[in-house]
């Protein structure tokens, strides 16, 4: 917006600095996605707002050629997110919205002003997911893993409890044994609903579903298909990267065989905690495998890398009643606009809430740019420009012969 209109819109948020995730900011983070997968490169190379443009003007391009990381680290994203965030005008920090009204126009509260604006966009992501086993116990011995680094929570000599199989788990894991001797836990227990530890799906061909011609397509079809294709391609989201795989395999190796007074390091894949009740100063879980109860486990600290959910950001609460939804997730347009009772020319949009509407792209950074853009367009009454880039090797699937795969899947109670 900014390179392309100049004024004519706010973007406010609540952070001074911009800080991108940074209760689980770990030392070892790396993204999972290719670093041209920025605000803006995708769409427009050519911008001045893109990561190899904020190597260049920070003078450390060619360090970063030289380096040969295999993976950007997120503490480094998080700089140049910071960067883009103090250098656009259009952005206002230190600034929260409380809440927003509408009446023929939206009227947004913040803690400063009261603001009139025709359109809004929605973009403050998800919340914790606290599986209902838990709640109740959420305090300073038991909470998500989104809080660790605010918390640092005391863990020399107690026994941890790591709960969640994918990368907030591992990068936890790696946290944990790689604090100082002299802070480590006594004990990690990490558990797992899946039956392994297992990669993210990084292939080639996975990757052409975070394709912007693939977010139509899926959009295009019906909800039970949309929700077994989810089922289906979780690792290409939501797996371990091999690189934090091979550090943590490295680790206990190192654990088991090369270092006095280690922590003991338990792997737990394949069970559910069904329970979890307070025990004096800690918690107690029962692991599950199946339908047989395998073993409880007492922990000191449990750290749950749950994952995240979607809710009605409270500041909406005014006019939520009118907002469409589809199960969690608040109904959006091919144009990422909520549909609502009001007016079609004041629109609300939505970013990294449609995973269930638009694909595993969507809180992902792979389409963030192309998303942008289509928002960009239909709040400039311009028609969605087409993509450049070839629609794809794989021929898309027939939604007909998703519809015979959705019937013989559920008949066998896959």
């Amino acid at each position: 917006m900014h390179e392309q209109i100049g004024q004519r819109a706010l973007f406010l948020d609540r952070q001074v600095d911009f800080r991108w995730h940074p209760g689980s900011a770990f030392d070892c983070s790396e993204l999972q996605v290719s670093h041209f997968k920025d605000l803006v490169t995708l769409v427009n190379p050519r911008s001045a707002y893109t990561f190899v443009n904020y190597l260049h003007e920070n003078g450390r391009l060619y360090h970063f050629l030289n380096a040969q990381f295999e993976a950007v680290l997120r503490a480094e994203f998080e700089q140049y997110l910071n960067w883009a965030f103090h250098r656009n005008p259009l952005v206002r920090g230190g600034e929260t919205v409380r809440e927003i009204r509408f009446d023929g126009e939206f009227r947004v509260r913040t803690d400063k002003a009261v603001l009139g604006a025709r359109n809004l966009v929605v973009g403050i992501g998800k919340q914790a997911h606290i599986p209902p086993q838990f709640q109740g116990w959420a305090g300073r011995n038991l909470f998500h893993s989104s809080q660790l680094l605010h918390i640092h929570p005391e863990v020399h000599n107690s026994h941890v409890c790591v709960v969640g199989g994918g990368q907030s788990g591992a990068e936890v894991l790696l946290h944990l044994v790689g604090l100082p001797k002299g802070r480590r836990p006594v004990s990690i227990t990490w558990v797992s609903q899946r039956e392994n530890y297992l990669p993210i799906d990084n292939s080639p061909f996975t990757n052409e579903l975070f394709m912007p011609c693939f977010s139509d397509r899926f959009a295009a079809m019906s909800e039970s298909q949309r929700k077994l294709f989810l089922r289906r391609f979780v690792l290409a989201s939501d797996g371990v990267s091999e690189s934090t795989l091979r550090a943590i395999y490295q680790a206990l190796y190192r654990h088991a065989f090369l270092e006095p007074n280690r922590c003991e390091i338990t792997l737990r894949p394949g069970c559910t905690v069904s329970h979890c009740i307070n025990a004096g100063k800690g918690h107690r879980l029962t692991l599950q495998h199946g339908m047989e109860e395998v073993e409880e486990v007492t922990a000191d600290i449990v750290i749950l890398a749950t994952g995240y959910e979607n809710a009605v950001p409270g500041f909406l609460e005014p006019i939520a009643n009118r907002l469409e939804k589809i199960d969690n997730e608040l109904a959006i347009r091919e144009d990422f606009s909520v549909c609502w009772d009001g007016p079609r020319d004041s629109r609300i949009f939505v970013q990294n809430a449609s995973l269930g509407q638009r694909g595993l792209a969507d809180p992902n950074l792979s389409l963030l740019a192309w998303r942008a853009r289509r928002i960009l367009d239909s709040l400039l009454g311009r028609a969605p420009r087409a993509n450049p880039e070839h629609p794809g090797f794989i021929r898309p699937t027939s939604v007909e012969c998703w519809s015979d795969t959705v019937a013989e899947e559920m008949g066998s109670g896959i």
